[in-house]
C-alpha cells in the first residue's frame, strides 16, 4: 500500500477554550461547508472511540488540481466525501478520517491544539493511503495536494469563527 503523509500547521488568534468550542460545536461545520460552496451537505452528531464529540459530515465537492489524464480516469472532477471530525476537550485532541466516494484514497489526521505565546497552533498529521499498484503513491500525493490546500481555506473560514466562540 502507498502512503503519502504530510504535517500541516494551522494557527489561531483566539484562546484554546473558544477554538475547541468551535471544533466541538457541530453547527459550525454545517456553516463551514456551506460558506466553502459545498453541495449537497449533510452534518450529523455521531459517535468516535476515541472522543465524545464526533460530526459526520457528508457533502459533494470539486477536484481542484489540474490532474495529469491517468489521474483523471481514477479521480472524478466532483467527489461524494464523508468525513468524521472528533474531538476530546479534555485533552484538546482529535482527528479525522474522510471517505472519497469513487476513489482508491482513505485520509485521515490525527489533530491537537497547542498555545504559543497569544496564538493556538493546531498541528495536523496526515495519512493518505492508496493500494492501486504503481501510481499508488503518486494518486495519495495528488489527492494530498487537494486536501491540504482545501484545509487551508477552511482554516480561513475557522479563524474569522473562532471569535465567535470567545
Amino acid at each position: 500500500m502507498a502512503v503519502s503523509t504530510r504535517t500541516q500547521t494551522l494557527i489561531f488568534d483566539t484562546p484554546k477554550e473558544a477554538v475547541l468550542r468551535m471544533l466541538t460545536d457541530a453547527s459550525f461545520y454545517q456553516r463551514k461547508y456551506e460558506a466553502l460552496g459545498l453541495q449537497d451537505i449533510s452534518v450529523q452528531p455521531t459517535t468516535h472511540d476515541n472522543a465524545p464529540f464526533a460530526v459526520l459530515a457528508r457533502f459533494k465537492a470539486h477536484t481542484e488540481l489540474p490532474l495529469p489524464g491517468w489521474a483523471k480516469r481514477v479521480l472524478p472532477d466532483t467527489i461524494g466525501v464523508e468525513q468524521m471530525d472528533y474531538w476530546s476537550v479534555d485533552s484538546a485532541r482529535g482527528g479525522l478520517q474522510i471517505h472519497l466516494q469513487g476513489t482508491p484514497v482513505r485520509i485521515s489526521a490525527d489533530m491537537g491544539l497547542s498555545e504559543e505565546g497569544d496564538k493556538v497552533i493546531n498541528t495536523v498529521q496526515w495519512r493518505f493511503d492508496c493500494p492501486v499498484p504503481l501510481v499508488g503513491k503518486k494518486l495519495a500525493e495528488f489527492v494530498a495536494d487537494d486536501v491540504c490546500t482545501k484545509a487551508e481555506r477552511d482554516h480561513g473560514f475557522g479563524r474569522t469563527q473562532a471569535e465567535r466562540y470567545r
